[in-house]
């Protein structure tokens, strides 16, 4: 069976977690500081495409990024632990498909798609993980196929933002002879440099040179790594690194409403998909939460905790119903995206996941 490796990047991850509770910036150039310790002092984290045309990029110093911004341009703080959770529920929903996911980043991770049915299945797995993700979240995110990492890395930016490209390995030599060697992992401004100076510009030009030749620009180790990444190859395998903490889905209701019947119908939808979900990693839970965004798209949660774990669906959807009356009680907001979640996993129970089973 053939491997088969994914890379998940989330498009402009912070701007997109800002646009998300601040919709009626979507528009609009929306620039993500990294604030230091001096007033009015920073970098730019990241940016969404509308500040890009403006020249502004990650890295750049705030005071060069404010002089190119347009009067249109909203400049916001990073917000590391609101980009943390929403990256954790991300992540949660490449986990239900994926028995390996290695998270790389907050806003990036490989995950094997290796199956007996080849790239297309692997394929149709990341059209439902996109849909899940933008369904669930809100959000989108440009996915990379290929039988390596580094293939993967280098194919999730062919079409950002919304993307998804598949290289199987018979495609890979065409692909990779018209990358520019900057597309490589690991080639920085002082290799691009060297590159430059043997009149290296594309990946194929570098099989114009011996194994020998890389190795006595770049050391041992680079240079045969280098060399190799030409010709296709890596042999890195993905290596699971997330423990599942807790599992979640959300939805956005037909319209914003108060009605406790109506908000139901949905608890019990998700209440019904998320227990399947518990089922088959045969995972026993302690803790139910409900997820409340209102119409002013201020996210709200309540939750319980029992000291026994919750082992039937009518137990879950009772506690949600409570949760709900709850927060109707408290609150006069209206909803207009709901979500459950459960956590707090019973150490003693395992961890099984049929990858293609969805």
């Amino acid at each position: 069976m053939q491997g088969i490796i994914g890379l998940l990047d989330l498009d402009y991850f912070y701007a997109q977690c800002e646009i998300l509770r601040k919709p009626e910036i979507k528009s609009k150039p929306v620039v993500i500081v990294m604030p230091s310790l001096r007033e009015n002092s920073g970098a730019i984290a990241t940016c969404n495409y509308e500040a890009r045309a403006l020249k502004i990029r990650s890295g750049m110093p705030l005071s060069l990024a404010k002089k190119l911004a347009s009067f249109e341009t909203v400049f916001i703080n990073a917000d590391k632990p609101y980009y943390e959770d929403i990256s954790q529920k991300v992540f949660e929903i490449v986990d239900f498909f994926c028995d390996k996911v290695e998270q790389v980043s907050i806003d990036e991770a490989y995950f094997d798609l290796s199956n007996p049915s080849g790239f297309s299945s692997a394929r149709a797995v990341c059209v439902k993980i996109k849909q899940r993700i933008r369904a669930e979240l809100g959000l989108t995110c440009s996915i990379g196929v290929s039988y390596n990492k580094l293939l993967a890395k280098m194919i999730a930016s062919i079409k950002k933002p919304d993307g998804l490209f598949v290289v199987t390995q018979e495609e890979s030599e065409l692909f990779l002879s018209k990358q520019k060697v900057t597309a490589l992992f690991g080639v920085g401004p002082k290799s691009e440099e060297i590159f430059k100076k043997y009149g290296v510009q594309l990946v194929s030009d570098i099989k114009k040179f011996k194994r020998e030749d890389l190795v006595s620009w770049f050391g041992e180790a680079n240079g045969s790594k280098l060399f190799d990444f030409a010709f296709g190859k890596d042999e890195r395998v993905v290596d699971p690194n997330r423990e599942k903490q807790q599992l979640s889905r959300m939805i956005t209701i037909k319209q914003d409403s108060r009605d406790f019947e109506f908000v139901r119908q949905s608890i019990d939808f998700l209440s019904e998909m998320l227990y399947n979900n518990i089922l088959g990693l045969k995972k026993h839970f302690k803790t139910v939460s409900l997820i409340i965004v209102t119409e002013k798209i201020e996210t709200l949660t309540k939750s319980r905790t029992l000291s026994q774990p919750i082992e039937s669906l009518m137990d879950l959807k009772q506690i949600e119903y409570a949760l709900l009356k709850d927060f109707l009680n408290e609150s006069h907001s209206l909803v207009r995206r709901v979500g459950v979640r459960v956590s707090n996993f019973d150490e003693d129970t395992g961890f099984q996941q049929k990858l293609f089973d969805f």
